[in-house]
């Protein structure tokens, strides 16, 4: 049964940078208008990604995909997580969050900051990891969440941890997705949290030399002349991190087009994204192959 899941996964592997490309276009058009948290692109986005949970066949909670919740920025406002599961066959009870921000920076004038990279890159990956689930009943369940308002502060995945569908307790890990579309001048994908999973790091080191593995603690890194990054508290893992959750997150390096309107579909690299969606995928079969405990614990 393993070998087969393998062989499985691979051929599709293979077969997916036309339709994780084809998702980011659509994510990223002008029509979405930088899915700024609130905004007539941000609806879009939600109804693009609930057609294609329901055209994959996940599961919903309270018999919807969409979560609202409030937070506060200069005033309350309301952001709207899309959730859907998988149920597992092995560990049906013990949980993987897969995690990937839908939102963006919306428009400025006559500017559309289109968010490709970022972070349409990270959900068009996590949809493409939920088709290949469904090709075999995966050992554990798991948990799509397309969150909102990451560019906010977070709110979207605090907003999960502090109401989540299932409890805290039953969720063994998160894998987030931010950024996974090109290459920064190193031209390495982040892996940061696999420190704690030394075979884990000895599969992908062996098999993908672009990725570059980053302590899940320490003190913020340089990546940039001017900016520092505190990797734990990067994107939506950060919640999961502080309520105690292992989080495993794959990202790019920041690139010039981060955070303006150059960030379109036609920059992505499919060389990169490709090798990006393996790396994720080949995490993936790990996954599959360790019992709770091990995840947990580590």
């Amino acid at each position: 049964m393993i070998r087969r899941f393998c062989c499985v996964l691979l051929f599709v592997v293979q077969n997916a940078s036309g339709q994780l490309l084809e998702d980011i276009r659509q994510l990223s058009s002008a029509d979405m208008q930088g899915r700024e948290t609130g905004s007539a692109g941000a609806e879009m986005a939600r109804h693009f990604i609930n057609q294609r949970y329901q055209s994959l066949g996940l599961s919903s909670f309270n018999g919807g995909y969409q979560q609202a919740f409030l937070y506060a920025g200069w005033q309350e406002k309301t952001g709207v997580n899309m959730l859907a599961y998988r149920q597992g066959c092995r560990y049906p009870q013990q949980y993987i969050v897969v995690s990937a921000h839908y939102d963006h920076l919306g428009k400025t004038g006559h500017k559309i900051f289109f968010g490709a990279d970022d972070n349409a890159s990270g959900v068009a990956a996590l949809l493409e990891l939920a088709a290949r689930l469904s090709e075999v009943c995966p050992a554990y369940s798991y948990i799509f969440l397309a969150t909102d308002a990451e560019e906010n502060g977070l709110y979207g995945s605090k907003a999960f941890v502090a109401n989540p569908p299932v409890e805290l307790s039953s969720i063994v890990l998160n894998l987030n997705l931010d950024m996974i579309g090109r290459a920064g001048k190193r031209g390495r994908l982040y892996l940061t949290g696999a420190k704690r999973y030394p075979a884990l790091m000895s599969l992908l080191g062996t098999e993908f030399g672009k990725v570059q593995f980053l302590s899940h603690s320490g003190p913020p890194r340089t990546i940039r002349s001017n900016t520092r990054y505190d990797w734990p508290e990067a994107s939506d893992h950060g919640p999961f991190h502080r309520a105690g959750i292992r989080y495993l997150f794959f990202g790019g390096h920041e690139h010039p087009d981060y955070h303006t309107p150059e960030d379109t579909w036609q920059k992505i690299d499919p060389d990169f994204l490709a090798m990006a969606m393996q790396a994720i995928w080949r995490t993936a079969q790990w996954l599959e192959q360790q019992p709770p405990a091990a995840l947990k614990s580590q």
